[in-house]
């Protein structure tokens, strides 16, 4: 983890739920979010932001988020920056497809702020074990 606040890189393509988790992280959580609306904009940020977590969509316009995971593992340095999938898509076999490509943790839409924070804390917990 980098010194201060933990950064999370959250994308969401809509705005309510960019301010929403916004919210949570930050007010509730204490962490420090960088907020990206698709997934070629996540990648120019997260060159310059540089995440501890990734939080992200499944559904994004133009490039979907498993497309932008893997844009994302492109860029030095966060090959191994855990990530953490949010979205109404989720089902068993959607569940168990992200886990095999990384994710950390996949959870449902809509997302209650505190099962947000918690699901975090334990992805971050399993970062320094």
């Amino acid at each position: 983890m980098t010194a201060g606040k933990t950064k999370i890189l959250h994308i969401e393509d809509h705005l309510s739920l960019q301010n929403l988790v916004r919210i949570a992280l930050e007010r509730l959580g204490g962490y420090s979010v960088c907020t990206a609306s698709d997934g070629f904009q996540a990648v120019e940020l997260a060159r310059e932001f540089g995440p501890d977590l990734i939080l992200l969509d499944l559904n994004l316009p133009g490039r979907d988020g498993i497309e932008t995971l893997a844009a994302l593992r492109e860029v030095p340095g966060l090959g191994e920056v855990p990530a953490v999938f949010l979205t109404a898509a989720v089902n068993a076999e959607v569940g168990a497809r992200l886990l095999a490509l990384g994710a950390r943790e996949v959870l449902a839409k809509p997302i209650r702020p505190r099962e947000l924070l918690l699901a975090i804390e334990r992805v971050l917990a399993a970062q320094t074990d």
